[in-house]
């Protein structure tokens, strides 16, 4: 396991645990750092992330959080 500090850049194989409240590279875009995750995942979804198709908010939150579920309780 990294150390707390260091920026989890790869989420294939990562469970809940492992990413909670850890730096956390945005594994749709590749371009955000979470500081502590999940904090901030909804509204980086809902207008910035350039890795999600949605259109409206709902649809990209929608999105975001089927394609990595497992990073979610």
């Amino acid at each position: 396991m990294a150390p707390k500090h260091d920026v989890i850049r790869d989420v294939t194989n990562s469970t809940v645990d492992d990413v909670v409240h850890r730096r956390v590279l945005c594994p749709a875009c590749g371009q955000k750092v979470f500081e502590m995750w999940p904090e901030g995942w909804d509204a980086h979804a809902e207008h910035r992330c350039a890795g999600l198709s949605g259109v409206t908010p709902e649809e990209r939150k929608a999105e975001f959080k089927s394609r990595f579920r497992h990073l979610f309780l």
